[in-house]
């Protein structure tokens, strides 16, 4: 069998075909293939890591019944505005039994924060240190929220125990205008 020109020409022809079909067709498709696996790969972690956030979502009824509770509970912990007198007598009675002389007593600037506000009151109590540790183990006891946000004793130098306090205690309460936007939410 004897190649001609012409069939030497049709197979030269037929190879160049075959070569550049490769390189702009199936190199093309095979580039596409690739780009689309990273794609499926992205979006098949995008989706684990989307069940992953979603797992809880069952429970959120339960989580939400139980911080309603919460709230509740920490709201009847709360007195109304007009009930910071009587916590602050409380306190002072508090004080007396335990031995302490109230030298001073100045209510600072109310400070209002979302559902809430906080009274600070600064205090400054003379007295036998055993009293005053007695007197912050009732404030811990109190029924209401309270904080000791700062403190400072000094030793009275001539009397043994004896003690000189001056504290800021916080009252927490609900204002009486916070009160009703809770109760319209």
């Amino acid at each position: 069998m004897k190649l001609g020109i012409g069939q030497l020409m049709f197979v030269l022809m037929m190879l160049g075909l075959l070569g550049s079909s490769y390189f702009f067709v199936f190199k093309r498709a095979e580039e596409k293939r690739d780009a689309r696996t990273l794609e499926i790969k992205g979006k098949t972690k995008a989706l684990q890591d989307l069940r992953q956030s979603t797992a809880g979502i069952p429970d959120i009824e339960r989580k939400i019944s139980e911080l309603q509770t919460a709230i509740t509970f920490f709201e009847s912990k709360l007195p109304q505005e007009k009930e910071i007198d009587k916590i602050v007598k409380d306190v002072w009675q508090e004080a007396e039994r335990n031995h302490l002389q109230m030298r001073t007593i100045k209510t600072l600037k109310t400070e209002r924060l979302a559902g809430y506000c906080e009274q600070p009151i600064q205090m400054q109590l003379a007295g036998d240190f055993k009293g005053f540790y007695a007197f912050l183990l009732k404030l811990e006891e109190m029924a209401r929220i309270t904080r000791l946000s700062q403190m400072k004793l000094e030793k009275i130098s001539n009397k043994d125990g004896e003690m000189h306090a001056q504290m800021t205690l916080s009252i927490f309460f609900e204002s009486d205008g916070a009160s009703k936007v809770a109760s319209s939410q």
